[in-house]
């Protein structure tokens, strides 16, 4: 009888999950002015936010101003040419204000959000 408890205990723990700490990264990263210059970017804080979060779906990259990146029902705004594709042909628009500086350069934010996919993928 014994000897079937420690099997039982032994097939029970056998077959819990083990947390992957692959599902805990977040789809998004948060940015400020403050911070931009000092994580090593090169361009110039390309918002004019203070603050605001780089989304990535399916290599798909979004901004949200400040706190909207929480909230689903906001559409960010895109930032790369995909992002553009998949809004257009879904008939969609940015449902938060443009916050992107005239003439900004947006390479660094494309990397930023295409590595945070990156990162959620693996």
């Amino acid at each position: 009888m014994n000897k079937a408890i420690y099997l039982i205990i032994l097939l029970l723990t056998a077959c819990q999950p083990i947390q992957d700490n692959k599902a805990v990264i977040d789809d998004d990263i948060e940015v400020s002015q403050s911070l931009w210059q000092t994580e090593g970017n090169v361009t110039p804080y390309p918002f004019t936010v203070d603050y605001g979060n780089i989304a990535c779906t399916m290599n798909e990259v979004y901004f949200f101003p400040t706190d909207t990146a929480n909230d689903e029902s906001q559409i960010g705004l895109p930032i790369n040419r995909l992002a553009e594709i998949s809004l257009r042909q879904d008939k969609m628009k940015p449902a938060v204000a443009n916050t992107i500086k005239p003439n900004a350069d947006l390479s660094e934010v494309v990397q930023i959000g295409l590595g945070v996919c990156k990162k959620a993928q693996l």
